[in-house]
């Protein structure tokens, strides 16, 4: 019995020696959590893709190929990342050894979002391009940005599949992936300058309108401040505290957010179109609502509060409506100066004989 207890306990401290010996010693709940939140995002991106079904059914095709694209690359995506879940929570549950594998379906992650990543990049391009009216000087720049950036995904994801193993991974291509999310994050915050700059070239003399740039340019810096933040928190994370996975739970819910932020632009069309053409009620300093990707994140009296400096739509200027009258007066004067003679030869006077709208003028 002594050595069969003896036995027992070596073989427990060298399971626990093993462990520590790992770059990951301890289970990966970050995995699991952001699971979660993506598997939480998915839905609202499928609530936009039925949004944008239901109200624009008339796009082009082009337009609504992309949006069947992003919706199954994110409904990819989600079973991936149950995949990895299952993986890591079932079937390897209590394996120390496995702790430093490298799940496949994980791999096929980073490559979903990088490509995810590479169609909203291009969206937006394309609207920059429109914006500055065919500048290929800032449409170039910005396209290598993103073909850099799927590019170092790709590489990551396969080295990640042939290896199989972080610490390998780590040792030798850590920089990859370090520079993948850095060139998203820096592809980001220029997307949404660039498309700012351009919308508020726009500004005319017009309340209402100046109102819609406005809402377009919160809305610009919206979508493109919620990706990059996303995205900077898990470069943060795999740099400074790479061996607890956090780094790789925040990066499951970079790929929805971008879906979300594609897809809450288009649906924002109609709303911006109705406003900008009057159809919309209230005064102009009155908000109206947008399909975001968070829809009561933001409520109406929010966006009003920020809009207008703190003022409510009650306290904003409204317009000043001015009538003017115009008085014209037509006067003729008598020939020579001195009285005529009619048939009979009795003199008249032709000012008795002017008609009213001549003597007394006319009134606009």
């Amino acid at each position: 019995m002594a050595v069969i207890h003896d036995e027992s306990i070596a073989h427990s401290y060298g399971t626990l020696a093993q462990a520590s010996l790992t770059v990951y010693n301890h289970a990966p709940p970050p995995v699991l959590l952001g699971g979660l939140v993506a598997l939480f995002l998915s839905g609202a991106v499928f609530m936009q893709v039925a949004l944008y079904y239901q109200l624009y059914h008339t796009d082009r095709w082009r337009i609504k190929t992309l949006v069947l694209a992003v919706w199954v690359l994110d409904l990819t995506h989600s079973a991936m990342v149950c995949t990895a879940n299952w993986e890591n929570m079932v079937v390897h549950y209590g394996g120390f050894d496995t702790l430093d594998s490298i799940a496949w379906s994980i791999a096929v992650t980073i490559a979903l979002t990088a490509v995810t990543t590479f169609i909203v990049h291009c969206f937006y391009i394309q609207r920059i391009h429109s914006l500055s009216r065919g500048n290929w000087f800032i449409v170039t720049p910005l396209t290598a940005l993103a073909l850099l950036r799927v590019s170092a995904a790709s590489v990551t994801t396969s080295e990640m599949i042939r290896l199989g193993n972080y610490p390998l991974f780590i040792a030798q291509f850590s920089w990859v992936f370090t520079l993948g999310l850095a060139v998203s994050a820096g592809l980001d915050v220029l997307i949404t300058i660039i498309m700012c700059y351009y919308i508020r070239r726009g500004r005319t003399g017009f309340v209402r309108m100046n109102h819609i740039i406005d809402v377009l340019t919160l809305y610009t810096v919206e979508n493109g401040m919620i990706t990059c933040i996303a995205t900077c928190l898990s470069l943060f994370f795999w740099l400074f505290m790479r061996s607890n996975f956090a780094f790789l739970g925040m990066h499951l819910a970079i790929n929805k957010l971008y879906a979300n932020s594609f897809l809450a632009s288009l649906n924002a069309r109609k709303a911006i179109a109705n406003k900008s053409q009057g159809s919309g009620q209230g005064h102009a300093g009155e908000a109206f609502a947008l399909p975001v990707m968070f829809p009561n994140s933001h409520s109406t009296q929010t966006r009003d509060h920020r809009l207008f400096g703190g003022l409510s739509a009650a306290e904003n200027p409204k317009t000043l409506e001015i009538t003017i009258d115009v008085e014209q007066t037509v006067q003729r004067d008598l020939e020579d100066h001195a009285p005529s003679t009619d048939d009979e030869g009795e003199p008249s006077n032709r000012s008795e004989k002017r008609s009213p709208d001549v003597a007394d003028g006319a009134m606009y």
